[in-house]
Formats: C-alpha cells, structure tokens, sequence
C-alpha cells in the first residue's frame, strides 16, 4: 500500500467523512497516527470520544449487563451503554476514535464490525453525524499487534502514514516545540522518523517533541537525548546545537535585514531559517523577508512555507505576494 503524508491524510479523512466511511490510519510507533485524528475532528469542532480497543473484552464492546425489573415483576437484562460512546441521541458532529486497533485481540476485533460498518451494536446506535477514526501499528513495526480478520479489514479505508517534514515542521511551530529541534530535523529530515525495532529508544515525531520537552531540564545533552532518540541522532543533534553560536541575533536580524551577515554553513542556514520562521507575524514579515532574499532558494522555500504553516494570514502580505510571483515555478 502507498504511503501518504499528514496533509494528505486529513483531505482522505474529510472525503471519507462525508461519505460516511470509517478511516483507519497505519504506521509505525510515535509518527502522530492519533494526533493527526484528533487534529482534524478537532478542525470540525467534533465531540471526541476515545475508545481504547486493546484494553476492551468482546464483552466490553456490547457495554456490562445489568438486571431491570419491570412492571409484571419480571426481570430482564439490559445492556449498559459503554462511557467511551457518544450519545445516540446527542446533537452535532462527533468522532469516535477506534485507537490500538490491531492490538485488540481477534476477537474484539470482531465484536466491533457491526459497530464500524452498521454504525449501531444492539440497540445502541451511534449518533448520525459520527466520523469513525481508528489507527494502529502494523505486523512489521513489531508491536505485539494482531492480524486484523479480512472483515474488519474490508470496513475501512486504510492509509499507511508517512511523516513529512513539512507537516510536522508546520505542526512544531504551533505547538512550542523546540527551534533547535525544527532547525536539526529540516538539516536532517530523514532523522524524523527512523525506527529500529532492535533498540530501545530511536527516532520519531513523538520522542523529538518529547527531546524539545526534556530540554530545558537535561543536566547532559547527549545521555539526556539519547535516552529518548538514540545514540547515533543525538549525536547528531549535540553537534548540531554547536552551530547555534554562529546563528546571529533575530531581533537585530530583523532590525538591520540588509546588512546582518549572511552565513554559508548548511546547518546554520537551517537554524536560522527555522528561527525566522517561528517569529514571522505581520508586523516583521517585510524584514523577514528581505533577509530571506539573500540566502540560497532552499532555505527561503524553507522560510515561506514554516511561515505560512504558522500564520497562513501572511499570504497577503505584499513582500509574500511579491516573492511569489518572483519564484511561482518553485512552489508547484
């Protein structure tokens, strides 16, 4: 199966919505599989509901019996509607994200086909506006995972995630991950998702932003890094970090654009280009801009596209517009 990026994913998830489709989302540990589902039920303003399939019994999946009595004396069971469910009665858009699906056992698995592809398990039903969202790992990723049986399979659309470091990078800038984390992984973008299933700790959109976290708390750099990324990329990034004296001052890189050095080594490029595009609004995009004119194409595609993922309003800036009609065949 092809893989497919972030980006793309979230275009597939919103046709599949529409159509009233289940979606599940395939990849290795830590490439943001959930995140990006809560991202985009999250864009419709959804009520999220998470239902955790590997700690669910087949049982679990109908919901506990309980004994009613009625009217004639008699006594009935009656099953409890699980908490992890929407309300069948509940108004407006609702997801219900399906997470660690393939680690369920067979046969909860199982238990849920009428729920995915019906929409309803007993005499319960799922409200009308429900976007089915589930994600997991594959056999190869050696997860401990279980082989989904070929009817559960046939009531998805499935898609294998492949992280891209233009959408993570555009996610990074959001959500206060480190710059010299963005700045290593644009140097480096094939570090952003490298898993070995033969160590303990190596590289993967997860454990970088759990590195950017850990920073400022990291009594050694390298066994701090390491423990989260591996030995190998936390070298990388030690290294890299080193460069970080020769990246210049921003505010007076944005208060003198015209004069402030531009640098030729690769990494420090990176690192200013990540740099400039976490601090790019309206007030200083100009000067931004005309700073970014002087380095080499790659690290100006770098700038406008980080900048835009971060604040899409700077598309109708003049020194945006300007650029774009200057370099239109770059950006297709």
């Amino acid at each position: 199966m092809r893989t497919i990026q972030p980006s793309k994913a979230k275009e597939e998830m919103a046709a599949n919505a529409k159509a009233g489709i289940a979606t599940m989302l395939w990849g290795p540990p830590g490439t943001g599989k959930s995140n990006i589902a809560y991202q985009f039920l999250d864009s419709l303003g959804a009520s999220i509901y998470e239902l955790r399939a590997n700690l669910f019994d087949p049982v679990d999946v109908r919901g506990g019996l309980k004994v009613v009595e009625q009217e004639n004396g008699t006594y009935k069971t009656r099953y409890g509607i699980p908490e992890d469910y929407p309300p069948s009665d509940g108004e407006g858009i609702f997801g219900l994200v399906i997470d660690e699906l393939p680690n369920a056992p067979k046969a909860t698995q199982n238990a849920l086909l009428q729920l995915i592809l019906d929409r309803k398990i007993g005499t319960y039903e799922l409200p009308k506006n429900t976007i089915i969202i589930a994600a997991g790992n594959r056999a190869e990723d050696r997860a401990a995972v279980h082989e989904m049986p070929t009817p559960a399979k046939n009531r998805f659309a499935h898609y294998v995630l492949e992280p891209s470091i233009d959408d993570w990078a555009a996610w990074a800038a959001n959500n206060d991950i480190d710059e010299s984390v963005i700045a290593f992984l644009r140097y480096r973008p094939a570090l952003l998702s490298a898993m070995d299933a033969t160590q303990n700790a190596f590289p993967t959109p997860r454990t970088w932003s759990m590195v950017s976290k850990k920073l400022p708390f990291m009594t050694d750099m390298f066994y701090g890094t390491a423990s989260l990324v591996g030995d190998g990329p936390a070298g990388e990034y030690v290294a890299f970090r080193a460069v970080y004296k020769d990246v210049p001052d921003f505010d007076k890189l944005i208060k003198s654009p015209s004069t402030t050095k531009v640098p030729t080594d690769p990494s420090v490029l990176y690192a200013i280009a990540s740099g400039l595009a976490t601090r790019a609004h309206p007030a200083v995009f100009k000067p931004i801009m005309k700073y970014a004119k002087r380095m080499p194409m790659e690290y100006q595609v770098v700038i406008v596209k980080d900048s835009l993922a971060k604040d899409p309003t700077l598309a109708a800036e003049t020194c945006f517009t300007d650029w774009t009609e200057l370099n239109a065949e770059i950006l297709m």
